[in-house]
């Protein structure tokens, strides 16, 4: 007698418990599931609409008239969030600006040109006037993206992968991940949804290339890809290495020094940096890319003309020498060969470009044609009189336009 009673309030105490616990977990809500890449953030900077309206208006008069367009103030964080650099996991970042006005917004995520210095990241240098300027498109009606790409930020320690396509895709799409995780937190009002626009310029023109193509081929359900814009990218790598070595002069060697120090650090090559730089150069090399000095001061330590810089194996017998088998298949399997898009698409590109010639992107039209892309999927814009630097604010204030036509 006495157990079947202590049975009992047992079963009593059970079945209100229960009751209890089903009781809170319908007040609360669903228990919402863990950041999968997510790892923390920090508030850099807020942007009145009045403040974006002076980023554009400071620019040009064409930027003027866009700065009409702003509706909305905007937040900016750095983010810091998982991802994976040669199978293992790594920590990365970038900026992600939302606007300060409640609603569903698309994605842009903006891939930046080359740079050497650590301090200049974007999460570092997200007061700089292009990248508050990028920043103040948020007020447009977008959620704003910037990775720092790998080596810059919160992985700063490991050297910057240039050029290799594998590891600037999954970061790029781990930033863009780890931003609507951040965005599906309470404090946030900018709600993104699936719709994604993807611009770069430079180095950012053919990461953002790599970009759409892994979307295009892979993670379609996953994104909604909407544009593509892709400004005087080094789309084929091949092409302009043949292009570089060819030069008698080339105002920017710290891009093949970049290149072949990058493809070193990251196993891709076995090569001594001797096989393709001369001494004294080849030497210094690996002290110039320590993320304190600009393109501008490793330029000035290396030698714009060709015949100095490079061995006369690597300029003369790129094509027949064995030597070369090994950096010619890391070229070739990191260049964009062109597919049949599915994405609008636009190729910007400065006409008097001394850097990447405008020859790289009307190559890529051609060989998009070729594959039978139709003139409804991709257009080149040639940016009259631009040089490589001059053309980046062209190509920026062309493409807002043009994505924000297509909201």
């Amino acid at each position: 007698m006495k157990n079947a009673i202590i049975h009992r309030i047992y079963l009593i105490i059970f079945v209100t418990a229960g009751l209890f616990l089903n009781s809170c977990n319908q007040n609360d809500g669903p228990i919402k599931p863990a950041n999968q890449f997510l790892i923390s953030n920090e508030l850099k900077a807020e942007i009145t609409a009045q403040e974006a309206v002076k980023n554009f208006t400071d620019i040009s008069p064409l930027a003027a008239s866009i700065g009409l367009l702003i509706k909305s103030d905007v937040e900016v964080h750095k983010v810091t969030y998982k991802t994976s650099y040669q199978n293992k996991n790594i920590q990365a970042s970038g900026l992600a600006c939302f606007p300060k006005t409640a609603g569903d917004y698309p994605i842009l995520s903006f891939q930046n040109g080359t740079n050497t210095l650590h301090s200049m990241a974007p999460s570092e240098a997200y007061a700089d006037s292009l990248y508050s300027l990028l920043e103040s498109i948020a007020s447009m009606g977008f959620i704003v993206v910037i990775p720092d790409y790998i080596g810059f930020g919160a992985s700063a320690q490991l050297p910057h992968p240039y050029l290799d396509a594998k590891s600037t895709t999954q970061s790029i799409l781990d930033m863009i991940r780890a931003a609507k995780e951040f965005g599906g937190e309470d404090k946030i009002l900018a709600k993104p949804t699936n719709d994604l626009f993807i611009f770069g310029y430079s180095q950012g023109g053919w990461a953002t290339m790599q970009l759409q193509k892994a979307i295009e081929t892979n993670y379609s359900s996953e994104f909604n890809l909407k544009a593509s814009s892709c400004g005087a990218g080094p789309y084929s790598i091949e092409y302009m290495n043949k292009y570089i070595i060819s030069q008698e002069t080339y105002p920017n060697p710290y891009f093949l020094a970049y290149l072949l120090s990058a493809y070193r650090s990251a196993g891709l090559i076995k090569n001594q940096l001797s096989d393709f730089i001369q001494e004294p150069y080849a030497d210094t090399i690996s002290f110039l890319f320590d993320g304190k000095h600009t393109g501008a001061e490793i330029n000035a330590a290396l030698n714009d003309t060709m015949e100095i810089l490079l061995t006369p194996e690597f300029r003369d017998e790129y094509d027949t020498n064995t030597k070369f088998t090994e950096i010619k298949s890391a070229f070739l399997a990191n260049s964009i060969v062109a597919w049949n898009i599915s994405t609008p698409t636009h190729l910007y590109h400065g006409e008097n470009d001394e850097v990447i010639p405008i020859s790289m992107s009307t190559k890529m039209l051609s060989d998009f044609k070729t594959v039978g892309v139709p003139d409804s999927k991709i257009q080149m814009i040639t940016i009259s009189e631009a040089t490589h630097t001059t053309g980046v604010f062209q190509a920026g204030l062309q493409t807002t336009l043009w994505f924000l036509s297509l909201k």
